[in-house]
């Protein structure tokens, strides 16, 4: 089965969890973990303990929030004792629903497609709104 752990800063993983899981229902493969100010845990140790709860046969892929930033490397390290792991930085609602469907692993070749999608989904909508009219406006 695969599992996804979102990971970020703040309040982020999990209001994309409750987000996913409104859509969707309730996703017993969805997980979120956080970096927060008073925290008692690491978000390692955290990660670690939900890692080794997983069966060995579970495809894990880790959404992060900002590269190169604490979360995302703090996931990184995690990679030389879990190897398997897919840690993927960027998360968006897009990716995330796509991920939480998914029934089996991801190829590789398919994921770089699902981001790609994904980033297609980052748009500044007011340029798009402007340049829609200005063509508009040359068609008259």
């Amino acid at each position: 089965m695969n599992k996804i752990i979102l990971a970020s800063h703040g309040g982020l993983s999990a209001g994309m969890k409750d987000t996913v899981q409104m859509v969707f229902g309730d996703l017993p493969n969805l997980y979120a973990l956080a970096t927060t100010r008073d925290e008692t845990e690491s978000i390692v140790t955290a990660a670690r303990r939900l890692l080794d709860s997983f069966d060995k046969t579970d495809k894990v892929y880790i959404l992060t929030d900002v590269l190169g930033g604490s979360v995302n490397n703090d996931m990184m390290t995690l990679l030389g004792d879990y190897p398997d792991l897919v840690i993927i930085c960027g998360m968006n609602l897009s990716l995330v629903l796509t991920l939480a469907v998914a029934g089996e692993a991801v190829s590789s070749e398919d994921l770089e497609s699902l981001i790609s999608q994904a980033r297609e989904q980052i748009v500044n909508c007011t340029e798009k709104l402007l340049q829609a009219a200005e063509e508009e406006e040359d068609d008259l």
